[in-house]
């Protein structure tokens, strides 16, 4: 079910009308689509969010076969129960908010009935930088960025969490809001709050 999107599938949706830039299609459209019971339009959602969405559960709980079968659930539910999703007007931000409660869950379970090394119950979640980064700066670029790192880690973990989803993956406020299940104030707070705390470390 889950085969892999590629030119001649996002030519063949275009084909049937859909509203697309080059060959981006309108994520409205292949959500429409989708539970509809088109596998071409899911196939093309599942190729764009599962890496993006990956990313967030690395550094959310850096369990990796944890966070693979929480996409591998998540994916499968959707398909199953494609005749009764709402017709949602963010897509981005219904799928994380769907895979951050999932995993959320999965931890919960975990903690409370298997035994974990972890003596820490909350994950961290990490923020680590582009690994190009590393690699193509001057020794002075490599320090800042070395130091950036450790203040982010100073940073409380809802701070980070909102940096990662606004700064990582260019979500909007409201978004993020509704996947960290906020008010829009209380997220613009966090990241405005954080990015001080980061001006004055990285000045100090």
């Amino acid at each position: 079910m889950f085969v892999n999107a590629h030119t001649e599938t996002l030519k063949e949706l275009q084909a049937s009308g859909a509203p697309a830039k080059g060959l981006t299609l309108d994520d409205h459209y292949l959500w429409q689509n989708f539970r509809k019971d088109n596998e071409l339009a899911f196939s093309v959602l599942y190729n764009k969010y599962t890496p993006k969405l990956f990313n967030y559960g690395m550094h959310y709980c850096s369990d990796r076969d944890l966070v693979l079968d929480c996409l591998q659930e998540l994916f499968s539910s959707f398909w199953a129960k494609r005749k009764t999703l709402p017709d949602v007007y963010s897509i981005s931000s219904y799928l994380f908010k769907s895979f951050r409660r999932l995993l959320q869950k999965k931890l919960t379970w975990r903690r409370r009935f298997l035994l974990s090394l972890d003596a820490n119950p909350h994950p961290s979640f990490e923020i680590t930088l582009p690994f190009e980064h590393t690699l193509v700066q001057e020794e002075a670029e490599n320090e800042r960025s070395e130091k950036l790192k450790r203040n982010l880690q100073k940073l409380t973990r809802r701070q980070r969490e909102a940096l990662f989803l606004k700064f990582y993956n260019n979500l909007n406020y409201a978004d993020i809001a509704s996947i960290m299940e906020l008010q829009v104030d209380s997220v613009y707070n966090i990241i405005s709050k954080a990015l001080d705390s980061l001006r004055r470390e990285m000045k100090g």
